[in-house]
C-alpha cells in the first residue's frame, strides 16, 4: 500500500522528470543568441557571419553575435564570466586553448553532433586523458621565413631556403626575428632548438642559434611591428606565420613565404567549447558549418590553410597560388608539444628577457 510520503516522492520524482525532459527544449527555446571569440585573421569574421550566421539563424532563429580579439584576451574574458559563461565558442590558438582545457575551461567535442569532424585528421585533435577533443585545429598556421620578393631580387640575393639561412651574411641587418613573447616566435625557438640538437625539453641549442642569428637584426613580437617594418623597408625578411604573407600581398607589399626544407613547427588556430555555456546544439551545427568543405575553402581564399585535404579540391588554381601552399604541404608542418612548451615557456621569455639584445 502506497503511503502518503511515497506518492509525495513519487510525485516530486514525476516534476523533476518533467522538468529535465523539457529542459533540452526549453534551453534551445530560450537560446536567442550566441557568442563567438574569434581568431584575428583575415576575412575571418567577414567570412562566419556571411556563411554560418545566416545558416544558424534559419535553423536555430539563432543570432550569432561574434568579437575577433587576441587569445589571452578571450581567456580573461572567459575567466571573468565564472561558471556561468555567457561565451559558447573560442577560436583561440591552439596552445592556449590546450593550457585553458588542461584546467578544466572547456566542454569535450562529440564528433558524433558534428559529421564534418569525422573527416579532421588525428593531429587536428588536441585531445584530453579519455581521448575526448577539447581543442580543434580551424587553420593550419605554420611558422617559416616571409620575404620581400623584389628586394631580395633587387639585389641579386637568393630566397631563403631552410632555417639555417638565417645566418647568411646577405641578410644581415635585415632580418626580423619574433620574440616567444608570441607564439610565433615561441614555435621558431622550438624548431631551431630541433634542428641543433636539441627540442621541446632542451632549449639551449635555440637560444645558441638565435643569438648566433641576432647581431644586428631586429627583435619584434607582433605581427603589426612587423608589418611596419617591411613597409619602411627596414626589414626584408622575418619569422613569422605563413598565413601573412596573404594579407601583406592585399597591402600591395610583395611578401612571399618560404617552408624551410626541415620543415614548420604550428601555432594552428583551435576551436573550443566553453564549459557551461548556453546554444550547445547550435554550437554544434557552428562546428559542421566551420568545418564543411565549403567554409574551409573560403578561409584558404583569405590565407589560412584547411586540416582537411578535401576542401583544398575547392580551391582553383589562382588561389592556391595565391595561398602560395599545396595540400601536399601539409606533410611538411610540424606538430609542437604544446602541452611542454605551455610548463616551460614562462621560464623561457624571462630567459629572453636577459639575455637576448
Amino acid at each position: 500500500m502506497m503511503t502518503r510520503l511515497n506518492t509525495l516522492v513519487l510525485g516530486a520524482a514525476s516534476a523533476a522528470a518533467l522538468l529535465i525532459g523539457n529542459s533540452g527544449t526549453w534551453a534551445q527555446e530560450a537560446c536567442t543568441q550566441m557568442q563567438a571569440y574569434l581568431a584575428i585573421a583575415p576575412d575571418h569574421r567577414e567570412h562566419v557571419m556571411s556563411y554560418i550566421a545566416p545558416r544558424l539563424k534559419q535553423k536555430f532563429n539563432v543570432e550569432l553575435v561574434t568579437e575577433a580579439i587576441g587569445s589571452v584576451m578571450m581567456v580573461d574574458r572567459i575567466a571573468a564570466q565564472g561558471s556561468a559563461p555567457r561565451v559558447t565558442i573560442a577560436h583561440w590558438d591552439v596552445p592556449v586553448g590546450i593550457a585553458t582545457c588542461d584546467k578544466g575551461g572547456c566542454q569535450p567535442i562529440d564528433v558524433e553532433k558534428a559529421p564534418n569532424l569525422k573527416a579532421m585528421p588525428d593531429w587536428a585533435m588536441s585531445k584530453d586523458a579519455q581521448g575526448k577533443p577539447l581543442v580543434l585545429t580551424g587553420g593550419v598556421v605554420g611558422v617559416g621565413i616571409l620575404y620581400n620578393e623584389e628586394e631580395l631580387k633587387k639585389r641579386n640575393i637568393a630566397p631563403p631556403k631552410s632555417w639555417a639561412d638565417l645566418k647568411k651574411p646577405e641578410y644581415a641587418g635585415r632580418l626580423g626575428i619574433t620574440a616567444p613573447q608570441s607564439s610565433m616566435g615561441t614555435a621558431a625557438l622550438v624548431m631551431l632548438a630541433r634542428i641543433n640538437g636539441g627540442g621541446e625539453s632542451k632549449i639551449d641549442p635555440g637560444f645558441d642559434a638565435t643569438k648566433a642569428i641576432l647581431p644586428k637584426n631586429t627583435i619584434f613580437t607582433w605581427s603589426s611591428e612587423m608589418s611596419n617594418l617591411f613597409q619602411l623597408g627596414d626589414l626584408w625578411l622575418a619569422v613569422n606565420s605563413n598565413n601573412l604573407a596573404p594579407a601583406l600581398r592585399a597591402k600591395g607589399l610583395p611578401i612571399q613565404f618560404a617552408l624551410p626544407t626541415e620543415g614548420s613547427p604550428t601555432v594552428n588556430t583551435g576551436i573550443s567549447l566553453i564549459k557551461g555555456a548556453p546554444c550547445q546544439e547550435a554550437a554544434y551545427e557552428y562546428l559542421n558549418l566551420y568545418f564543411s568543405d565549403e567554409f574551409q575553402a573560403m578561409r584558404m581564399t583569405a590565407g589560412t590553410a584547411s586540416p582537411l585535404r578535401s576542401s583544398w579540391r575547392l580551391l582553383t588554381p589562382d588561389q592556391q597560388k595565391e595561398l602560395g601552399l599545396t595540400a601536399d604541404d601539409l606533410n611538411k608542418f610540424i606538430s609542437l608539444d604544446w602541452r611542454a612548451i605551455n610548463s616551460a615557456r614562462p621560464g623561457w621569455i624571462e630567459r629572453w628577457t636577459r639575455e637576448m639584445r
